[in-house]
């Protein structure tokens, strides 16, 4: 179940709604009331009363599935009862009736109130709003509340209904952090109650004790109610498109990486779906989308004092623009373009779009100068030339690596004609991004490729660097999982979706247009950038990662790096090292960081899964150097990232994530914020060791759960940010640089290993992590300091030529590091 301040604003509405009518049910049922709702209406998949043999059958199955939960009885209460069971209750003056009803009740009649007198006022559609239904429900409510007032706990309620917790949260929580700068914030089409607004704070009233029913109130079916539905999710997944607006911008200025923009956009667009799953069933009954949101946006354009139809500048049709701004708000413009796009969707063909079919798209163009029309053509020209890539890959690429909700929404349109409201939601994402990025919308793309032909060049720098060098416990199977990696690397920079267009027009013996560039869905949609960064980011880091552990290269380098800083042998820094070190933390090392000579020894020894006895110079002739269990690789990173490999990697994980999902992923961050956005202080750090073991023994629910769907976004965004670096960081190269220190290592103190260990102390290459062992064993053992103080001498002088190649590797695909306030170059 999730926690109440993630439920839709919809949701908490029907909650509120279906606790009335369970708390008249269940009291009325307890007290004597007999009624045909209440005694003879049948749980939804349940049968007729048994008799004779059928009876005594289906009691021995019962019998024998008793370990099985009883199926959950749901009975719905009829608005029409409302008012029969308040007044049979009243009559019974020993019952006491719980001030949590009251509060519900107005809280609820405050929530609907304005909607019916909104409409009348208007005029908003009045022919499709019965007499009986206009207005009903609120009177029968107030009835309601008229009817049981006098026999409450307590009459002595706040003003606003709220109770002292909820003002307590509200005054803690604050507002200002929700209304950041932004036109969809300032978007209110209808305001909800600070009462309904405060709900989750606020216990609703229950069903008598022993009661297992379930009881819902009659589902509504009335125009009214539907607007009421329709304006509560308008106004929810307006506040998640806003923090969309929010990441965008923040990547436009330089601040959010794109891959960490896109998975977090990609995920706010399945919060809003899965919002939508409340309210959308609703629209069969009265016309399906298209009608609800115009006749939503027709209500909307009246109520603002417009006239909601006109003459567009070429006579097409009788949409006002001069109202663009409100349908800007209502989605009803970008559906009625998906709407036109069905219509063109035919069966296994790519639809091709004609350059300047519906004119030309300027980005550098003032989009705020622009008249309504003149705003709609820059939609629909981005649309519809993007709607071509979209159905390219679902028609001609079968295995594009990646999946965003603009994508799935196509895929699902394809297939059933139909426009799934959240394929509305995240086509009006995609023109967002593009009016915040203007002409710097294809520098997604830029990043992507770049990135991909760097990794491209490491894979190959890997199978040159390895040619000669191999281990046991690096089989065969990992290098074809990376080869396999590089053509799928490969796959996407030759642009498949070019080339399925490309035989489109070949299928229709069209030439190829001279105007249809190549990887024009790239450059059009940053968030599909990001997501196929991440998707090759993620599988390359744990390729690094399970490199480095296999040869154990990185971790010996840093306990060998540690140690002669520990003892003041080397004066200069290791800027890859110490790069990798802050990301990593304390990843490396098994317990706290070894500061004193006989810790480097147990430390290492721990590390590299071996007893002390096994680097003693008086160990027996082939004595394993390595314990069964083997060595203990760098531990488990990017906590939150990893959440969604599945999905973006692997293509199996689920795409109807919940807030309370993400509630939880978030709180496996190691990073956290620190001061104010709207001050110019915030900053964003990794955790302090000690909070982090705090948090890991809390058994306190995580406090990301408190936050509503838009300050979840958020939270998740600075959780991806913090994981940017240490997801790019290039640790196949880090592995690469780190042998090659090692290399210059032993040969600076061969002379004084053969010297003190024999030659014995490495046959292999394949065993130059040992040369640390080696150098411990001589500082531990023999209390002796030539060996470190040699590797120390190497060690410098490798630093001072080689010490930054990662670092360069990071600024060459643009992502700089900052160290101490200043970028290291």
């Amino acid at each position: 179940m999730l926690p109440p301040s993630l439920v839709s604003t919809y949701q908490q509405y029907k909650n509120d709604t279906d606790s009335i009518a369970g708390w008249l049910a269940s009291t009325a049922k307890a007290t004597g009331y007999v009624s045909d709702p209440l005694t003879q209406q049948l749980p939804k998949g349940t049968s007729t009363r048994l008799k004779g043999k059928a009876r005594a059958e289906a009691k021995k199955k019962q019998a024998s599935s008793s370990s099985k939960p009883a199926p959950v009885n749901k009975y719905i209460i009829k608005i029409k009862d409302f008012i029969p069971l308040a007044e049979f209750i009243a009559s019974k003056h020993d019952i006491s009736i719980p001030n949590s009803l009251i509060t519900t009740l107005r809280r609820v009649i405050i929530a609907r109130g304005g909607f019916s007198g909104m409409l009348a006022e208007k005029g908003a559609i009045a022919d499709e709003i019965s007499d009986v239904n206009h207005g009903y429900f609120v009177g029968v409510l107030e009835k309601v509340q008229e009817i049981l007032k006098p026999q409450t706990n307590t009459t002595s309620t706040s003003s606003t209904g709220s109770s002292p917790k909820a003002s307590k949260d509200k005054s803690r929580a604050g507002v200002t952090d929700d209304e950041f700068s932004n036109q969809f914030a300032g978007l209110k089409v209808y305001e909800p109650s600070e009462d309904f607004l405060n709900a989750p704070d606020i216990e609703r009233p229950k069903v008598r004790e022993g009661d297992n029913v379930t009881y819902e109130a009659e589902p509504p079916s009335s125009l009214e109610d539907l607007y009421v539905a329709v304006t509560l999710l308008i106004n929810d997944i307006n506040k998640i498109r806003s923090r969309i607006e929010w990441i965008w911008t923040n990547y436009r200025d330089g601040f959010f990486e794109l891959a960490a923009c896109a998975v977090t956009t990609n995920t706010a667009i399945d919060l809003a779906r899965k919002l939508m799953e409340d309210v959308v069933p609703m629209f069969k009954d009265h016309g399906g989308l298209w009608k609800v949101l115009n006749q939503f946006h027709i209500v909307q354009v009246m109520m603002k004092g417009y006239e909601p139809f006109s003459h567009s500048p070429n006579g097409a049709d009788n949409f006002n623009y001069d109202t663009y701004d409100i349908a800007d708000g209502t989605y009803i413009l970008t559906c009625r373009i998906l709407d036109a796009f069905t219509r063109v969707v035919q069966p296994g063909a790519i639809p091709l779009y004609k350059e300047g079919m519906f004119g030309y798209y300027d980005p550098r163009s003032a989009r705020d100068s622009k008249s309504g029309y003149q705003k709609f053509e820059e939609d629909r020209v981005l649309l519809m030339s993007f709607f071509t890539e979209l159905m390219a890959v679902e028609r001609g690429v079968g295995d594009y690596p990646v999946e965003d909700e603009f994508l799935r929404g196509i895929k699902e349109l394809a297939k059933t004609k139909e426009v799934p409201f959240y394929l509305v939601f995240a086509a009006q994402i995609f023109l967002d991004i593009h009016y915040i990025l203007r002409g710097n919308a294809s520098r997604g793309f830029e990043t992507l490729q770049m990135n991909l032909q760097f990794l491209d060049r490491e894979i190959e720098e890997h199978f040159e660097f390895h040619k000669d060098l191999k281990i046991d416990n690096w089989p065969t199977s990992h290098n074809q999982m990376i080869r396999h990696l590089q053509a799928k690397i490969q796959y996407i920079l030759g642009d498949p979706v070019y080339k399925a267009k490309t035989q489109a027009y070949h299928a229709l013996r069209e030439p190829v247009p001279a105007s249809m560039e190549p990887n024009r869905i790239l450059k059009m949609s940053p968030v599909l950038c990001g997501l196929l960064l991440y998707h090759f980011r993620s599988s390359t880091w744990e390729i690094g990662i399970r490199l480095a552990d296999a040869w154990g290269s990185i971790t010996y380098s840093l306990h060998l790096y540690n140690s002669l800083q520990s003892e003041k042998l080397i004066s200069n820094c290791w800027p890859d090292m110490d790069l990798v070190w802050a990301v990593l933390g304390d990843k490396f090392f098994v317990g706290d960081t070894p500061k004193a000579p006989e810790d480097y020894f147990k430390k290492f020894s721990l590390q590299m899964g071996t007893t002390a006895a096994a680097f003693t110079s008086k160990r027996r002739k082939n004595t394993a150097l390595t314990s069964r269990s083997g060595p203990r690789g760098i531990k488990d990173g990017i906590p939150v990232s990893s959440m969604f490999m599945n999905r973006y990697r692997h293509g199996t994980g689920q795409v109807d994530w919940t807030a309370e999902h993400i509630a939880q992923i978030v709180d496996l961050s190691l990073w956290e914020t620190e001061g104010l956005e709207e001050e110019g202080t915030l900053m964003l750090g990794q955790v302090d060791t000690k909070k982090l073991k705090q948090k890991s023994k809390s058994i306190k629910a995580n406090k990301f759960s408190e936050l509503p769907p838009e300050q979840l976004i958020r939270a998740l965004m600075f959780a991806l940010q913090g994981e940017a670096l240490e997801l790019a960081l290039p640790y196949t190269a880090m592995h690469r640089e780190c042998w090659a220190l090692l290399r210059a290592v032993r040969k600076q103190c061969d002379p004084l290993l053969r010297q003190m260990f024999t030659s014995k102390y490495m046959e292999r290459e394949t065993e130059l992590p040992f040369v640390v062992g080696w150098i411990f064993t001589a500082l531990w053992e023999r209390r002796d300091t030539k060996l470190l103080a040699e590797a120390g001498v190497a060690v410098a002088d490798f630093i001072r030529s080689d010490g930054n190649t990662v670092l360069d590797l990071l600024k060459s695909i643009g992502v700089p590091v900052v160290f101490g306030g200043e970028e290291v170059v």
